[in-house]
């Protein structure tokens, strides 16, 4: 392992094996930590898999790109002080060989165990396989980063570690901002959602709330992303003026619809979740816009905006009560108002990315301090 010195910085591996792709959480999550910690002096190196843009890579060339990326990792594990694994199960055997070569090993986690079959339920005969390889490296790892409280609880039940530490995402407060430039186009009034249509981010309750009594007259929607229900989004924007799909937008452009929205829209609903809980981008960028949330009551992400009183939170799955929580904060401007500016208040005092980065720097640098100290006399 390359000994950390006082005359150069440290060196760490960042490999990810979900692909960094622009308009995906990933981006943002990965690429502004790395960001925030090289302009804290570290010295990070990308290892990221990567396909050909505009495909969909099957189950073969995944595997393929992540033993390429891996391997070449492995040849050079003799130039860091550390590797920093967004976890994945297919990184176990780097974990493995890092931890013998006596290279510091952090494990983030996003999820649990249960992330992988909804996202491929093929694989759930392999559940076992999958299992002991995410055990093995949560047990292994040199420090555990969970980002959500549940989540380090999980990992205790699961590894029996404890010392699991918590560090939620976070916002780019330059590019979330009150003062983003409002993009042109744009009804008067709206609601926005943006990020991954995903079946579980909750958007046809928001359809199915527009359509109750409760919901403010003349209030439309706003949409900025795409995923597997982007067909059905565009489907009811033509079919519903108040709907509007702006589609997919760079990631510093997005602030433009979410600075001017009445509220951003949170309406998650995924039971699997409901235990380790969430830690979504979007409401803390929508935080840093000043702009209140509205979330679903999943863990996590409700217990924040109702500690920092920067939103309303709502029954998961129930159209009513989003519909009434609408209603309430256009009912208030002032309310939504103060709502806003205590949610942009937190997010530069405790949610930005730089803050993470410190964070989890820390707990790098404690790791390394723990591994190389001298054994006592």
């Amino acid at each position: 392992m390359c000994a950390p010195t006082t005359t150069r910085p440290l060196r760490v591996a960042y490999l990810s094996f979900q692909a960094v792709v622009e308009g995906q959480d990933t981006w943002a999550a990965v690429l502004e930590l790395v960001r925030a910690m090289r302009e804290s002096g570290w010295v990070v190196d990308e290892r990221f898999v990567s396909y050909r843009e505009g495909t969909t890579p099957g189950r073969v060339t995944r595997l393929a790109e992540m033993w390429r990326v891996q391997r070449r990792l492995i040849r050079d594990l003799h130039l860091y002080d550390a590797i920093y694994i967004r976890g994945h199960f297919f990184a176990w055997n780097v974990a493995r060989v890092a931890r013998k070569r006596g290279v510091v090993v952090i494990q983030e986690c996003n999820g649990s165990y249960e992330d992988l079959f909804v996202a491929w339920p093929s694989l759930r005969y392999a559940r076992p396989l999958f299992e002991a390889l995410g055990r093995s490296q949560l047990r292994g790892a040199d420090a555990v980063i969970c980002v959500t409280p549940q989540l380090a609880a999980w990992v205790k039940a699961e590894s029996g570690r404890a010392d699991a530490d918590v560090s939620p995402n976070g916002a780019n407060l330059d590019a979330f901002s009150p003062a983003a430039p409002r993009r042109s186009g744009l009804p008067q009034r709206y609601v926005t959602f943006f990020g991954q249509f995903a079946a579980w981010q909750g958007i046809p309750i928001v359809f199915e709330a527009m359509s109750l009594p409760d919901w403010p007259e003349g209030l439309s929607f706003v949409l900025v992303g795409d995923g597997a229900l982007a067909a059905e989004v565009a489907k009811v924007a033509a079919s519903d003026g108040r709907v509007v799909y702006v589609g997919r937008l760079p990631y510093l452009e997005v602030a433009g619809v979410v600075a001017g929205a009445v509220a951003s829209l949170v309406p998650t609903y995924n039971p699997e979740r409901a235990a380790t809980g969430l830690s979504q981008l979007k409401v803390y960028e929508s935080m840093a816009c000043g702009v209140p949330v509205i979330v679903s009551d999943t863990a996590g992400q409700a217990d924040m905006v109702t500690a920092e009183q920067c939103g309303l939170v709502v029954t998961a799955g129930d159209p009513v009560d989003l519909a009434r929580a609408v209603g309430r904060i256009v009912a208030d401007p002032q309310s939504a108002a103060e709502m806003g500016r205590r949610g942009r208040e937190a997010a530069v005092a405790r949610h930005s990315w730089a803050a993470r980065a410190r964070e989890r720097m820390a707990i790098t640098e404690r790791a390394i301090s723990s591994r190389t100290r001298p054994a006592p006399s």
